[in-house]
Order: C-alpha cells, then structure tokens, then sequence
C-alpha cells in the first residue's frame, strides 16, 4: 500500500492515489460531487475494496450484495473516462467509459450512474448500461483507451 499512495491514482484524474482517492477509501473525507464519487468507485473497483462500494452504493439500490462480492476481482480494470457529469444539490449523474480486459480481451462497461446526496455522502444509485455498440468502434491508430498512451494496434488490438 505505501508504493501505491505516491502512484498515479487508478481513477485517471491526474493526481496521486494520496491527493485524490485515498482520503475517500479511507473515510477522512467525503467525495464533493457525483464525479469524485464516481472517480473514487472506479479505483475502489481496482484496488478491490468491497467495504468501499458497499458503503457508497445507496441501500435501497445495493440489494443483497456483500463486500466480498463487490471485491471479487472479475477483470483488469484499465481506464476510466467521464464524458459527461452533472452534480445538483441532491442528485447528479456521471456518464463514463470504464475500460478492461476480460479474457485477454479489451472491452468496455459504458454507463450514465445516478447519485443522490444523503445528509453530506453522495451515494451511487443506479445506472442505464449502453450496449456495446454505442461505446464506438476504436481505430487501429488512436490512442489505446487502456490508458498505456500507446497506438491501440500496439497495444490491447493485438
């Protein structure tokens, strides 16, 4: 752990795993808007870090999930890309594309996440998942969205 808190952070955001998610995870701090709950979600995702989601993700919506369950290490978590956030005085959105691999394979989970503020937490909801095929067709020579900054031919394409 003390390797990853001076690491770039799992959310994308540019900073430290210490300066943005870290506070969040461990509870010194809660996220200001829908985006840096999103943010702080995604790298709990990552970072395996069941009691997190559980705690930010709103009871009426979390059915019977357990903290194993959303640690359960599914895929490889690559990158995450907000396209589009709104933050209201009680209820927002974060529209993302959140990119793994899944059996050696780059794909992506495209989602617009609902929030509602609960006392000074924001919690996430629910969210409408768009297929696949709405996530766009990636071009041999763009950017990889893994994040590695490598062409996509170079790079998950293979």
């Amino acid at each position: 752990m003390t390797d990853l808190i001076q690491q770039a952070c799992p959310c994308k955001s540019g900073l430290t795993y210490q300066q943005c998610c870290l506070p969040f995870h461990q509870k010194i701090a809660f996220p200001d808007s829908c985006e840096q709950l999103m943010r702080s979600r995604f790298s709990a995702f990552v970072l395996q870090l069941g009691d997190y989601l559980l705690t930010t993700y709103h009871c009426d919506y979390r059915g019977d999930l357990t903290p194993a369950q959303l640690a359960e290490k599914t895929v490889d978590w690559k990158n995450l890309q907000i396209i589009a956030t709104e933050t209201l005085d009680k209820t927002g959105f974060v529209a993302f594309k959140a990119w793994f691999i899944d059996n050696g394979q780059l794909a992506c989970h495209h989602e617009r996440s609902n929030f509602v503020k609960v006392e000074q937490q924001w919690l996430y909801c629910d969210g409408d998942i768009y297929p696949e095929q709405k996530s766009g067709k990636i071009s041999r020579n763009e950017p990889c969205p893994c994040g590695s900054s490598k062409k996509y031919k170079k790079c998950c394409a293979q």
